[in-house]
């Protein structure tokens, strides 16, 4: 099978994260491709069993330049003929589907929350084009559900994010950053952590209301880009780095504050570590938290501090939530059951060409 996995952007983020872990899992069977606009640091750990194509240091924004990425995708089209052409978010949604055959694609919306908020004018688009693609995926049913509200509902599917599980072989390796949670460990009982970059998407602020309604605990951010001065004094971002997931060790509770959601991958890599999570009532996280493993909440700073004194203030109570949120995890949001599921998609389409 020769697949073509094809992305805007390739810094470091939860989608890339997905498309990455896809490379890793089918290149070793199958014939694929990457193409992906940017420097693509996403794909530094990847190897060599796979082709990487630079399509252009192109961006989200709509520009005239996408006219060229539309002639290179054209071209790559002609070139490879792939069998399957797995796109990933709105804009290589859109131009792919305009270059591809119908048959051969596999749209993933990573979060329709963002078509239908911060970007608008790619909604007309997705009403436009709901037909011309094999199958739509929505990485929740939150997702699958408002697509149907926007009449978007041929060929649509739900097939959940899922992440590598690091809990078991994920060793700790002594850096400046894990000194410094160490430290942070014995100045403060507890520790509160976030990893996300800081984004209008994402409420830093309401992070930093939290952390000073509860002084008695730590709270860290990890994906920061740029230094932050003038932070509360138990308020530490430690700023961006490649598998941030590798500090979820020194977390007690994570919290996720944000204006809308896809899936995220972070909530999901918390509950691998055995972290119970607090998080925005938004998109597909409602699904992901049931009250066992953690809490989706309304964006207010009393109701995140409420519930991380809850989990707490209980050794049994977080010892319990702990547990379940690796249960969880196992039973749902494991990388093998993403892959199958992809995978039994990619199979049909195969199938339905012979």
């Amino acid at each position: 099978m020769k697949i073509f996995q094809v992305i805007t952007v390739s810094e470091y983020g939860g989608a890339q994260t997905i498309v990455a872990d896809l490379v890793k899992k089918f290149s070793s069977e199958h014939e694929l491709f990457l193409l992906y606009g940017g420097n693509g640091e996403a794909w530094s750990n990847l190897g060599d069993n796979f082709t990487r194509i630079k399509l252009n240091n192109h961006c989200k924004e709509v520009s005239i330049k996408d006219i060229m990425l539309l002639l290179k995708l054209l071209y790559y089209r002609l070139k490879y003929k792939p069998d399957v052409v797995h796109l990933h978010s709105s804009k290589m949604g859109a131009i792919g589907r305009l270059v591809f055959a119908r048959k051969t694609i596999v749209y993933t919306v990573h979060g329709f929350d963002s078509i239908r908020t911060a970007f608008r004018k790619f909604l007309v688009i997705e009403k436009l084009l709901k037909n011309k693609a094999f199958r739509i995926i929505g990485v929740s049913q939150y997702d699958v559900d408002m697509m149907k509200e926007e009449n978007i509902y041929k060929n649509v599917e739900r097939i959940y994010n899922g992440v590598a599980d690091h809990y078991l072989t994920n060793k700790i390796e002594q850096d400046t950053l894990t000194e410094k949670l160490e430290s942070i460990k014995k100045d403060y009982p507890k520790t509160i952590m976030c990893i996300s970059r800081i984004s209008k998407q994402k409420k830093f602020d309401l992070f930093l209301d939290i952390a000073q309604k509860m002084p008695q605990y730590a709270f860290v951010w990890i994906g920061n880009k740029e230094e932050i001065e003038a932070l509360p004094a138990n308020v530490f971002c430690l700023g961006e780095m490649h598998s941030a997931f590798t500090y979820l060790r020194y977390a007690d509770v994570f919290v996720l504050p944000s204006n809308y959601e896809g899936l995220p991958m972070s909530i999901l890599e918390a509950l691998a570590f055995k972290v119970p999570v607090i998080a925005s009532a938004v998109g597909g996280i409602t699904e992901v938290l049931d009250g066992k493993n953690g809490f989706a909440v309304e964006n207010k700073a009393s109701i995140f501090e409420e519930k991380i004194q809850y989990i707490l203030s209980d050794e049994n109570i977080q010892k319990s939530m702990s547990e379940c949120a690796r249960q969880s995890y196992l039973a749902n949001f494991t990388i093998e059951k993403m892959v199958d599921s992809y995978g039994a998609v990619f199979n049909t389409i195969v199938a339905n060409k012979k």
